[in-house]
């Protein structure tokens, strides 16, 4: 009984040892590092792939401290349990794949806060040759693009089939093509993409088959940042 009731006690009586503790998070945070690089390199979305993987070190490092922190205290795990409860996260993940990044990086932030250095390191290790055998093999240079566009529209006017004939010509043109945002304003239609070219001859292709779609039609092209897919 008296055994029960001393793993709700906050102090579990395990002594605290600073160097073993800063040893930890500073292997976990390398590890994380190695695992944003492996996602700039191999990842496949068409999403700032530089901005998350500055996030997967923040969220692997969070979860070292909190595991660090509870791991030893069931009233603490249980407490946790209730605060995360709470929390709703509102920005929604686009791509199956920033997910399972996600969970590599909470893996890894586990695994050092539980202190089981060399399962972690292994299986992350394994998890690195994973990625890079799967996508050695299908990796090639592309440029990523912001393509602004903005067209003249009257009343009456068919967007659905303007905005088809738009996709037709960039679908045609580039590997990947995601709609970031769409707006109608005063007559006025604009639209935001995000599309991955093979080579910098695609933009001068692209902006001849929109101009001859429409030659009052307005074209931006905005490095959004190099990257492989």
């Amino acid at each position: 009984m008296n055994d029960l009731l001393n793993q709700f006690t906050l102090d579990s009586g395990e002594t605290f040892s600073v160097v073993n503790y800063i040893t930890n998070i500073v292997l976990c945070a390398i590890l994380l590092y190695l695992l944003s690089l492996v996602y700039v390199r191999f990842g496949r979305s068409l999403s700032n792939r530089y901005q998350l993987s500055k996030v997967l070190i923040i969220v692997g490092v969070t979860t070292f401290i909190i595991i660090s922190i509870v791991k030893s205290s069931l009233a603490l795990s249980l407490g946790l349990v209730g605060a995360l409860s709470i929390i709703r996260f509102r920005t929604a993940i686009k791509e199956p794949e920033e997910l399972g990044y996600f969970f590599i990086a909470i893996a890894i932030g586990l695994g050092f806060g539980a202190n089981q250095l060399l399962p972690t390191v292994i299986g992350a290790l394994v998890l690195f040759l994973i990625i890079f055998l799967a996508g050695k093999g299908t990796t090639r240079s592309m440029i990523s693009q912001n393509l602004l566009l903005s067209k003249a529209t009257t009343t009456g006017e068919d967007r659905a089939v303007v905005q088809k004939s738009i996709m037709d010509i960039l679908a045609k043109n580039s590997s990947r093509t995601e709609l970031i945002r769409m707006n109608l304003s005063d007559g006025q239609l604009d639209y935001n993409f995000l599309v991955a070219l093979n080579d910098l001859g695609s933009i001068n292709t692209i902006t001849n088959d929109l101009t001859t779609l429409d030659s009052t039609m307005s074209i931006s092209f905005i490095d959004s940042q190099n990257m492989t897919i």
